[in-house]
């Protein structure tokens, strides 16, 4: 029994890496997008915007921390409790 325990948790733990791999690649999407939206944003106002790049700089690293924290918590509870609903079966 305890071979088969070992099997199901190197099994749980290699998928659990691969949803890590899915959420980071989803937050680079987030981040990439959004990168992309205030460039547009900035190339087209930039007489006006440039007086107020500071702000643009603090609510891009909100949003960014904002969503960081979101995937990290989705992977801590993926991770916390993988065994308990046989999330991978």
């Amino acid at each position: 029994m305890e071979k088969n325990n070992t099997a199901l948790e190197s099994k749980y733990h290699s998928k659990l890496n691969g949803d890590t791999a899915l959420i980071m690649g989803m937050l680079a999407l987030l981040v990439g997008v959004e990168g992309f939206v205030l460039y547009r944003i900035l190339s087209e106002t930039w007489e006006i915007a440039g007086n107020f790049f500071y702000l643009y700089v603090i609510f891009i690293g909100l949003m960014v921390a904002i969503e960081a924290i979101g995937c990290l918590s989705v992977r801590k509870s993926i991770k916390n409790h993988m065994f308990e609903f046989r999330y991978y079966d």
